[in-house]
């Protein structure tokens, strides 16, 4: 007997098992089974608390990035302040998934949150760039958990007709936390205390972690290791088998890769050195080797349990959903990251002030999120709030990339980014709502991680991308009408531009407006190419089932 045909018999003989373990000893319907009254509403406020918070990380530091750079020094580094995070944010989510359908969602769930907590304090009392950004990437490892977790345990949580409500909640959540997160940042960093950013995690995370170890229950009742085999509940050898740690690796490995080679070319490698195309090529190896491990396992294999089952391939409309998650990603992380610090550099506004003139294009992703989650729930197909949401996307790409990137504040500009934000916050809620729509029971976990980590890797690739674009150019026209001694100063800590005055000032205030009108430009093709992805994914499918 060959091994693979050994695994099979094992895997229906644990499926046998689990069946069994899925058939209730009482009489108790499953309505009956789930957290109701107040312990339901204290469950809610930690999760949703505790998402608030890592959530809030992805963005805290646009606003701040001047002034913590402005301290610790390298600004041309200051790219990695966002994608250490991100990398291990985004490049984790399947795995803290996986891993908890074997071993509970609690247990993950606490120990993604103290790994959160814990290395927040070390971010709080970095004394040099370099140890900031290695304690954002363990940072993010503790938020990767948090984030995906909270997003699963919802599903399980509630019954399905409560789906649409309480994950519009979810989706305001994470939407609200990343237009807080620059607010955030900039108060801190007006009054020199960035590195409250970090610290005020760890009481409120504390509290958080605290709350849910008392009232959250060992087990809900449907989620998979409640149902496993009782020797499958645990972190042993047998368990750990159903992990796909080879592939969760590849796919890290690959967005490492990318973000380290755009990084380079930032710092002003050419992309044809070894530097930079070395990376992006092995990069795009280890990302094909990822597609073709998940091909192999899902397809030939029993375990390990794929982190992202081909199966999101074969069928269109969750093939879709994967792609549109990652544009849509890219095109909200970037404006997140860009509006602060245009306001900044080509305003001249404090950290605070510039995180105010966001919420324009912030406030509107919540409340976009809430509208659709309103139309989703009266039984509007997804796809059509697709259609509206690529419009209102593309009308205010448009008009902001037309519109001259003068050194002036112009009024109409936050129009335009109330519409993209209300677009976004359309396609987050209908790629959300979706999920347990289109993907299959046993790949909840997976789905659901897929999609946000898909969202998340949009932006750690998308703001890499834009700074790849941006940075060098402001770097190459700085020289052309500032002294080099000047422009070194810039570009190590963007608080030099007050040395200048007159013409120089406003010189070197239009090169900073051109290289984010660039990255608008940018932005309207990552918006194009929603059009044709949402064209694959049509169905007739209603949010609220049938």
């Amino acid at each position: 007997m060959s091994s693979t045909d050994a695994e099979k018999i094992q895997a229906s003989s644990i499926q046998e098992e689990t069946d069994l373990a899925q058939t209730p000893e009482d009489d108790d319907t499953p309505e009956q089974k789930y957290v109701t009254g107040w312990k339901l509403r204290v469950i809610c406020i930690g999760l949703l608390v505790s998402l608030y918070i890592g959530q809030l990380e992805t963005t805290i530091t646009s606003s701040a990035v001047l002034d913590i750079t402005n301290h610790l020094g390298g600004y041309a580094k200051s790219p990695w302040i966002f994608t250490a995070y991100l990398l291990t944010y985004c490049g984790l989510q399947m795995i803290w998934a996986k891993l908890s359908d074997i071993i509970g969602r609690k247990i993950s769930f606490l120990t993604a949150l103290a790994i959160f907590v814990v290395f927040s304090a070390c971010c709080g009392a970095s004394q040099t760039l370099i140890q900031l950004i290695m304690f954002r990437w363990c940072q993010g490892i503790g938020g990767s958990g948090v984030f995906i977790l909270t997003q699963v345990v919802f599903f399980e949580l509630m019954p399905p007709e409560k789906w649409p409500q309480n994950l519009s909640l979810v989706s305001a959540i994470i939407a609200f936390s990343m237009v807080c997160g620059p607010l955030v940042g900039g108060a801190l960093s007006n009054h020199g205390q960035w590195r409250w950013i970090f610290l005020l995690n760890v009481p409120i995370g504390a509290s958080m972690f605290v709350l849910l170890l008392l009232f959250f229950p060992k087990r809900l009742w449907n989620e998979p290791a409640t149902a496993a085999p009782k020797e499958n509940k645990m972190l042993s050898s047998k368990s750990l088998r159903r992990v796909d740690v080879l592939g969760s690796a590849l796919l890290l490995g690959g967005c490492i890769l990318v973000a380290t080679g755009l990084q380079q070319h930032i710092l002003g490698y050419a992309w044809k050195s070894s530097m930079v195309l070395a990376l992006l090529i092995f990069a795009a190896i280890l990302l094909i080797s990822f597609l073709t491990w998940q091909w192999f396992v899902t397809t030939k294999r029993t375990f390990p349990e794929p982190v992202f089952p081909w199966r999101f391939c074969q069928n269109r409309v969750s093939l879709g959903m994967c792609i549109n998650t990652y544009l849509v990603g890219t095109v909200l992380m970037v404006f997140i990251v860009q509006i602060p610090q245009k306001f900044m550099t080509v305003h001249g506004l404090s950290p605070f002030s510039a995180a105010v003139r966001l919420l324009a294009f912030g406030a509107f992703i919540p409340a976009g999120t809430t509208l659709a989650g309103a139309l989703l729930k009266a039984r509007v197909p997804p796809c059509y709030i697709m259609v509206v949401a690529i419009i209102m996307e593309l009308i205010g790409t448009v008009l902001l990339y037309t519109r001259p990137h003068h050194t002036n504040i112009t009024a109409d500009q936050y129009g335009f980014q109330i519409l993209i934000g209300t677009g976004l916050g359309f396609m987050n809620a209908a790629l959300i709502l979706m999920v347990p729509y289109v993907m299959e029971k046993r790949d909840l976990a997976a789905g659901s991680s897929a999609i946000s980590q898909l969202r998340s890797l949009g932006g750690l690739i998308g703001v890499a991308i834009a700074a790849s674009i941006s940075l060098p150019y402001v770097s190459s026209h700085l020289a052309q009408v500032i002294r080099p001694e000047l422009a070194a100063a810039i570009l190590e800590r963007t608080d030099a531009i007050r040395l200048l005055s007159g013409s120089e000032l406003e010189a070197v205030r239009q090169i900073f407006a051109d290289s984010y009108r660039l990255q608008v430009k940018l932005l309207i093709g990552f918006v194009v190419a929603q059009v044709p992805v949402t064209a694959l994914m049509w169905t007739p499918i209603i949010a609220a089932g049938q």
